[in-house]
């Protein structure tokens, strides 16, 4: 079933008719050529989604909505940004794996200095495109672009365990539950000083695989692994 966005869902109501936003409309009836009686599903981003009914003048009927908790774990992703094409694959992905935050970070040894700009206009619309195709209730939230210091300083304030990509031993990971912090360093690793001053934050080391990996796949793989790792706490 399709997914599409409606900001306002959470103050609508069962057998309420709305309108979608003009790129919603012409998406879904001038391209999927929508016609009274088809079903489709709304979400706000905001952990409400309903199941809708489209009606005649191109309006939707809501048939039902579902609040979802807000997840148990909230992963925080700090992530020196890759070139463009990469952060936006970066960007969908992370919203697919339930990323609660994505924070670009500017690192000694970026290769690509985040735009705030550019992040800021394109970005959100490829989290939402995630979200409907996954649908995944929660849209992440995404920030301006940070140095690594004042985003280690953000993490200890936002978070109540963190971790870091590390091509050495992994940390014990313990209970994960709550916000948790994870930041992925940029094609050269980070920097001794960037490094040292994490495990001077209390920041926990993380492998993922045995070898060196790009860095949208180490924040793919990463918030897979920690999804699993929260699972598995959960059902012990």
């Amino acid at each position: 079933m399709h997914y599409f966005f409606y900001e306002n869902l959470k103050n609508s109501e069962i057998e309420e008719s709305i309108k979608l936003n003009k790129d919603e409309t012409e998406h879904l009836f001038k391209i999927l050529r929508a016609a009274p009686g088809d079903q489709v599903r709304l979400l706000d981003g905001n952990g409400t989604i309903a199941d809708a009914v489209v009606a005649p003048g191109k309006m939707l009927q809501i048939k039902n909505m579902k609040l979802y908790p807000v997840p148990a774990l909230r992963v925080h992703v700090y992530v020196a940004a890759p070139r463009r094409q990469k952060m936006e694959q970066l960007l969908k992905q992370a919203a697919e794996l339930g990323a609660w935050r994505i924070v670009p970070i500017q690192c000694e040894r970026s290769v690509a200095l985040p735009s705030g700009e550019r992040i800021a206009k394109r970005g959100p619309d490829l989290l939402m495109e995630a979200c409907k195709q996954s649908g995944n209730a929660y849209l992440p939230r995404l920030e301006e672009p940070i140095r690594c210091m004042d985003a280690i300083a953000d993490a200890k304030a936002q978070c109540q365990k963190i971790f870091f990509g590390d091509p050495g031993d992994s940390g014990d990971s313990g209970t994960l539950s709550g916000d948790i912090g994870y930041f992925v360093g940029p094609e050269g690793g980070f920097s001794p000083a960037e490094a040292d001053a994490m495990r001077q934050a209390g920041f926990l080391p993380i492998r993922i695989g045995h070898w060196i990996l790009r860095v949208e796949t180490a924040v793919t793989a990463g918030l897979a692994v920690l999804n699993f790792l929260e699972e598995n706490t959960r059902s012990h």
